[in-house]
Order: structure tokens, then C-alpha cells, then sequence
């Protein structure tokens, strides 16, 4: 299929029983085994909701949400952190709710030609309504293998823990070593 059909065409649907997930493989054998064998039990025991990415009935990627806090004091961003600190009056401990993506993939035979970006962009914009309409929630946050930092921090603008700079400096040779070593890492809602 060509890229630019399953932009124009692709649908979210929420993952059953019935999808085909037999030809689903994508860059990370983790993420390939977590939709094949693990996202449908974890959403029926209500610990996250994965929406499968389709067009013409072909999966071609999906992403899995659930819910997430953090403490402002653990924030890179000093700006954004003093910021909620003044204007609700609470300390640097206090929990924000936020809302996790826990998995995000696409299949292998559609990455890396921009249809990830794509989806990924209409999820953010999801999770904007969602705050906006049905729950309150100040931040995304993601842990992120090291090799889709660049796709998380430098494309869609997240931000990283003050605590992993160490880690953020030595990234080429953590992506060599051990290419699916996480970062936690965090988006403001308000930033989208």
C-alpha cells in the first residue's frame, strides 16, 4: 500500500479479538509481542486501551494509552513546573494527573516514511480532547526506547527527566549497546 493512501484512509479502531494481527512486525520485537500477545489481556483487565491503526483492513500499526502521574518536582522544564506550582498554589510534590502512552508502533513495512508521524500527531490531538472534554490531565508522558528519543523529543517536542541527563548525553552509545533502554519522558498538554 503507498504511504500516502493509508494517510488519506487509515482508521483507529479499538483492538478485539477479531483483528488479523498475524503479519504485524515492527522495528522492536518487544512492541510486535506486547500487541500479539499481551495488549488484548491488558485491556481486558482494564490496565490500558490499545486502538489499532487500520487501513483496508491491514494493521498497520497501533498505540496503547493508560492512565499516569507524575510529581512536578521531577520535571526537566523549570518554566512549565513553576508555572502550575504558582497558579494552583501546591508543592513541588504534589501528583498531576497525566495520560501515558504506553506502546505506540508501526509496521516495519510502513515506518520510517512518515506515516508514524502522521498517526502519532492524531493521537496527540485525541489526547488534547480528551483533556479538554471528558477528564482533566496536564501532561503525556511516554517511556521511550532509546532509539525513538529523536522521534519523541526532537519531532513531537517532549521533554526528557531532569535525572536522565547522564543518560541523554551518552544516547549514541546507549542506542549501540542496548538500543531499547527507556527514558521517561513527558509532554505538557498545553504545548500541543
Amino acid at each position: 500500500m503507498d504511504i500516502e493512501y493509508i494517510k488519506e484512509n487509515y482508521i483507529f479502531e479499538k483492538l478485539n479479538e477479531n483483528h488479523n494481527l498475524d503479519d504485524f512486525e515492527c522495528e522492536s520485537r518487544d512492541l510486535t509481542k506486547f500487541l500479539k500477545e499481551d495488549a488484548l489481556n491488558q485491556q481486558n483487565m482494564n490496565l490500558s486501551l490499545t486502538h489499532v491503526v487500520i487501513c483496508d483492513e491491514t494493521v498497520v500499526g497501533y498505540v496503547s494509552i493508560l492512565t499516569d502521574a507524575m510529581k512536578l518536582k521531577i520535571l526537566e522544564d523549570k518554566e512549565t513546573k513553576d508555572k502550575i506550582r504558582t497558579k494552583l498554589n501546591i508543592s513541588e510534590n504534589n501528583v498531576i494527573p497525566a495520560i501515558k502512552i504506553g506502546r505506540f508502533a508501526i509496521d516495519r513495512k510502513y515506518a520510517n516514511k512518515g506515516l508514524g508521524k502522521h498517526v502519532f500527531r492524531n493521537v496527540l490531538l485525541s489526547i488534547l480532547d480528551i483533556s479538554e472534554n471528558i477528564v482533566g490531565l496536564r501532561f503525556i508522558t511516554v517511556d521511550a526506547y532509546a532509539t525513538a528519543f529523536g522521534f519523541y523529543v526532537e519531532k513531537h517536542k517532549f521533554k526528557y527527566l531532569k535525572k536522565d541527563q547522564k543518560k541523554v548525553d551518552d544516547l549514541d552509545r546507549i542506542i549501540k549497546i542496548n538500543p531499547e533502554r527507556s527514558f521517561s519522558l513527558y509532554k505538557d498538554i498545553k504545548s500541543i
